[in-house]
């Protein structure tokens, strides 16, 4: 009987480490509030986030009703011009739906645009807008994915143009079957930049006439070893049924200040990006965001503590249970402003990250708690002077997010550092210590302006306190030099003396000897 006891006790010990295993590693997590749903933050240069003040309250979230525009269906694009007027793609089932909005910044609905007039006077529906670029001169861009084509018209709602799918040797009929064009810009030299679903053979180019010239930046293929291995010896049966290694395919692209192209990648390996994260090595292998010159070649800063990956503390798994999460961030568009500085959208936290010219993250904030001005299904931003604007699929609507003091004295700090006035921008990082004393950053940047005065022992201070090891190392050699070039010519003299003195010494003995 004791040992029927023993075996029951037993089962029963295994039953429960079964079941607590589940309830642990299951993928109902919902008895799990996410942690940190909408706290705001930065990361340390051990990758443990650190919180900080908001930079960003939401001012507001607006659907369509809301704007009187009508009932938002689906949301796919927004673009706000030099003029500050905010332009929206979004799409539906009825043609009704299928439109381009323009609002002015109280979000007054000025136009609707839900096609184009042909020179003919044919109107011409949008049939589903996925993307929306304006010129400097108001000239209007619309990309048609269902059509295929990408729509040139004017204010007016005259057309312009209409550029058709790529044509060439290297386009053939399954390419134009699954060309969808999505997301586009237009440089200061009239090149058309297009980025379409389904399309992994890098950014479509078109030149000024919208002729077709080909592949701008195809993302890096990062296939696992041992399926390359295996490949090898493979039937051509067997690889038939394999999946082919493609290129990383764009989800996003748009200009920047110094009219570069900022591309965001729809999938990319997250192992490539865990890597990149665990090593902090900041190459362009599991790059998620580009910034990319005539050439495709990507010339994005990343310098700072972990590469512009978004959320960095994916690695720790205890931390991806109980946030309700798990993988990589996957970020949907970026949005440039000055000075370098630019923001990205990802939808799986449902957060913004906002980083500077050299990589470095200055904030983050969002979450997917709507209810406290988070976001649910995130699919694109801009912005405009001291404000962000995200189209939220989700929720179907526009969310509006102000700067708060911090991260204006932040972005202040920078836009003075980068024209020269060190001081000046010292005073701003000092500010921003008074709302954040673990602000690594701010160490730094007045670590800069005291490397700028030749300080370099308080520089070395402020590096140290910032963990800028790079910037450190730099205020070390300049404060050794310093300090040779000070004592050089006393010791030197010093040893002169002495050196004359032993040879006196010397000369007296060698007298003495001969008198002897």
């Amino acid at each position: 009987m004791s040992g029927t006891r023993k075996i029951k006790a037993l089962v029963s010990f295994i039953l429960c480490v079964f079941f607590l295993s589940v309830s642990v590693s299951g993928e109902d997590t919902q008895s799990y509030s996410p942690i940190s749903s909408f706290k705001s933050y930065s990361y340390n240069y051990w990758g443990d986030p650190v919180e900080c003040p908001d930079p960003y309250t939401l001012q507001g979230a607006y659907s369509g009703i809301d704007l009187k525009a009508g009932s938002f269906k689906n949301l796919h694009d927004i673009f706000i011009d030099s003029k500050g007027l905010i332009y929206i793609a979004a799409s539906g089932e009825s043609e009704e739906d299928n439109r381009v909005l323009v609002f002015d910044q109280s979000l007054v609905l000025l136009k609707e645009y839900k096609g184009v007039t042909a020179t003919d006077g044919a109107f011409i529906p949008f049939k589903k807008p996925l993307g929306v670029f304006v010129t400097g001169t108001g000239e209007i861009y619309t990309a048609d994915g269902q059509a295929k084509n990408i729509y040139h018209f004017a204010p007016d709602g005259n057309l312009i143009r209409t550029i058709s799918p790529p044509e060439g040797e290297i386009i053939d009929d399954k390419f134009i079957g699954r060309y969808q064009p999505s997301k586009l810009c237009v440089d200061n030299n009239g090149r058309i930049h297009v980025v379409a679903i389904n399309i992994n053979e890098g950014i479509i180019e078109f030149d000024k006439d919208g002729k077709f010239e080909g592949f701008l930046a195809a993302g890096k293929v990062n296939p696992n070893p041992l399926q390359v291995i295996w490949r090898r010896f493979s039937t051509d049966e067997q690889l038939a049924r394999m999946s082919d290694f493609v290129p990383i395919e764009y989800n996003n692209i748009t200009l920047d200040s110094e009219n570069f192209v900022m591309a965001t990648c729809a999938v990319t390996d997250e192992k490539v990006v865990a890597s990149e994260i665990r090593t902090k090595r900041g190459t362009d292998q599991g790059a998620m965001v580009r910034r990319l010159n005539m050439l495709g070649k990507d010339i994005l800063r990343r310098k700072g503590f972990f590469p512009p990956v978004g959320d960095v503390d994916v690695l720790d798994l205890k931390i991806d249970l109980m946030a309700g999460y798990r993988g990589i961030s996957r970020i949907m568009d970026v949005y440039t402003a000055n000075y370098g500085i630019y923001t990205v959208l990802e939808n799986n936290r449902n957060k913004l990250f906002t980083y500077d010219g050299e990589g470095n993250l200055l904030y983050c904030f969002g979450g997917p708690d709507v209810s406290a001005g988070g976001l649910k299904t995130p699919v694109s931003l801009s912005g405009y002077k001291d404000r962000l604007f995200v189209l939220d699929a989700g929720t179907l609507t526009i969310n509006i997010y102000t700067q708060t003091p911090f991260s204006k004295s932040i972005l202040s700090a920078i836009e003075k550092s980068e024209t020269g006035k060190n001081d000046s921008a010292a005073a701003d990082w000092k500010t921003v210590l008074e709302q954040n004393a673990n602000y690594d950053l701010a160490y730094t940047g007045m670590g800069k302006a005291s490397y700028m005065k030749g300080e370099y022992r308080e520089a070395m201070r402020l590096f140290k306190l910032g963990d800028n090891r790079e910037w450190y190392s730099k205020a070390y050699k300049e404060h050794r030099k310093t300090v040779v070039a000070k004592w050089f010519a006393p010791v030197s003299a010093v040893l002169i003396l002495i050196a004359a003195f032993l040879w006196i010494l010397a000369i007296l003995g060698k007298r003495k000897i001969k008198k002897q």
